[in-house]
């Protein structure tokens, strides 16, 4: 119903957030990314509008999703550019990746919701998430690329790190803790609530207690998450407490399960898995599953421990 052109120039601007970004992976001008998207709009009779920082479509998308549907098996099929997309946590470890057959996407969302929507309407082709809580739906198939710890770090001066191996997540309470967008990750943020790392009124009256407090900034205080991939972004501005969340965290490709087996699927795990091979190697913590492994959510496991 409408060509390859108008289709993929709405999508690219869903999906890149800006006609800028459109024009730059479609190889065109912005103002040939309006006018094909007003273009797709108007023969679907849509709207499109800004809604926290996201373009979200209104009005009865059926057949647009049709048709994305289609144009993606012809991306598949006929070796066209595939869309990769990527969450903030994978991101540091794939920051330059090297995949010729794919356009990278934002690579920075801090939850699932939307990602997981571009995903299954077909607008995106691939999305690299995070294990614990990858989703789990019968359309997608999720392809675990490795396997590591969760870290807990925090500053060279940190007085926790006096403590050593004595360390208890008791003795975590009285300082701030990296916050989460609320809900977006809940299996990994049932852990950590397990571990009492959340927000909550006892955090907030111990940190006020601590003798540390008004004398030194919150930040030189905070305790992040890290996985030992993504701690090579603190360089040596942060090191890790001697305490381990009790769940493993790990890569996860997401594709249509329609696609899971696709020869260009296979050939993206090896990129991935070879572009990692460098940094697992610094890493005696991080297992590469070369061939990746299927993934099954741990959250029945937590929910039975």
């Amino acid at each position: 119903m409408v060509t390859v052109d108008c289709l993929a120039a709405l999508d690219h601007l869903v999906w890149l957030r800006t006609g800028q970004r459109a024009a730059e992976a479609l190889i065109t001008t912005q103002p040939t990314i309006s006018r094909n998207s007003k273009k797709c709009l108007s023969t679907f009779a849509l709207q499109l509008r800004r809604q926290g920082g996201e373009w979200q479509l209104s009005g009865d998308c059926s057949l647009l999703n049709l048709e994305r549907r289609v144009h993606q098996q012809l991306r598949w099929q006929q070796n066209g550019s595939l869309r990769l997309e990527a969450q903030h946590w994978c991101a540091p470890g794939f920051a330059s990746l090297q995949a010729p057959d794919w356009t990278l996407g934002n690579f920075n969302y801090l939850e699932y919701t939307r990602p997981l929507e571009l995903l299954s309407q077909g607008v995106i082709d691939a999305w690299l998430c995070s294990a614990p809580d990858a989703p789990t739906q019968p359309e997608l198939t999720g392809l675990q690329l490795n396997t590591m710890p969760m870290q807990l770090l925090v500053r060279p001066d940190h007085p926790l790190l006096s403590q050593g191996t004595a360390l208890s997540w008791d003795d975590l309470l009285p300082y701030p803790v990296q916050p989460l967008p609320a809900g977006a990750f809940p299996v990994f943020e049932a852990v950590i609530a397990g571990c009492g790392l959340l927000p909550c009124p006892e955090r907030a009256q111990a940190m006020k207690a601590a003798p540390w407090y008004g004398q030194r900034p919150l930040e030189d205080l905070l305790i992040v998450f890290s996985s030992p991939l993504t701690q090579q972004l603190y360089g040596e501005t942060l090191v890790p407490l001697p305490l381990t969340l009790p769940i493993e965290v790990g890569d996860v490709l997401m594709v249509r399960s329609d696609y899971a087996d696709h020869p260009r699927t296979r050939m993206l795990t090896t990129q991935l898995i070879e572009h990692l091979s460098p940094l697992a190697a610094q890493q005696r913590d991080v297992v590469l599953h070369q061939p990746p492994r299927l993934y099954a959510s741990q959250a029945a496991t937590l929910q039975t421990a």
